[in-house]
């Protein structure tokens, strides 16, 4: 069975130039948004898990003393009961704020963990979606932490697509570097492939933005697929960014 078109996005970058629309103006625009986005996945991340995250964990503090300090009194046990449920009640809201900000910002990047980082989001989506998401990483060499970003940000939607769109029952991971200072990080599902039709309407916004991250960083990005086959993402940029 042929393989469909790889995803050729410099050349439908070409084919907007010639159509009037200034490719490198689209680059510099689609770089800046990104940047812009990580930043301030950056910042919400850290209020959510520093403040809001602090504050639920004060006030559960004072319940639990409050709940101590009756049941030493010996107060009715209906009101300790309702103070107690609304302990457990906190205790889901620190939860949902720590997943939250985990998503945000996994904070496995922000030590350069990108293999850690990468592991975690596959048990948690595999969760979510009931597919099987195994991963084999072997980071072994230390990755920048624009470059850990903008790979993690590439796993993140290659998974995303599989999950929605591919029909997939198994997803799997390699990242890992070389010793001539390459990361190299594959993504494969089992799913139905991407149908021409949809490679012929041109990349989506999803697509545009991985090959955008893979240009930044100086490496390239390849993703090819095969009809009730599934999809390959390949991305593989040096470890290291130069100013």
């Amino acid at each position: 069975m042929p393989i469909s078109p790889s995803v050729d996005l410099e050349a439908e970058l070409s084919l907007l130039e010639k159509a009037g629309v200034n490719a490198e103006a689209l680059r510099g625009l689609s770089e800046r948004l990104e940047q812009l986005r990580e930043e301030e996945r950056t910042r919400i991340s850290r209020e959510l898990h520093d403040e809001l995250g602090q504050l639920l964990t004060c006030i559960k503090l004072d319940f639990v003393a409050t709940v101590r300090r009756l049941r030493e009194l010996k107060t009715p046990g209906d009101v300790v009961d309702r103070l107690q449920s609304a302990v457990g009640q906190i205790d889901l809201g620190i939860a949902m704020v720590r997943r939250i900000a985990t998503g945000l910002r996994p904070p496995g990047l922000d030590h350069r963990d990108l293999g850690g980082a990468i592991e975690y989001e596959a048990r948690r989506m595999s969760a979510i979606a009931a597919i099987k998401m195994p991963v084999t990483a072997r980071v072994i060499h230390t990755i920048d932490t624009d470059v850990a970003t903008a790979a993690f940000r590439v796993f993140e939607e290659a998974l995303m697509n599989a999950v929605r769109h591919a029909r997939a029952s198994r997803i799997s991971t390699t990242v890992g570097t070389t010793p001539r200072g390459r990361l190299i990080l594959y993504v494969n599902d089992n799913g139905i492939g991407i149908p021409r039709a949809r490679l012929h309407r041109g990349p989506s916004l999803g697509l545009l933005g991985m090959s955008e991250r893979a240009r930044k960083l100086g490496g390239r990005l390849r993703i090819t697929s095969r009809p009730g086959q599934g999809t390959r993402v390949l991305l593989a940029p040096p470890l290291h960014t130069h100013p």
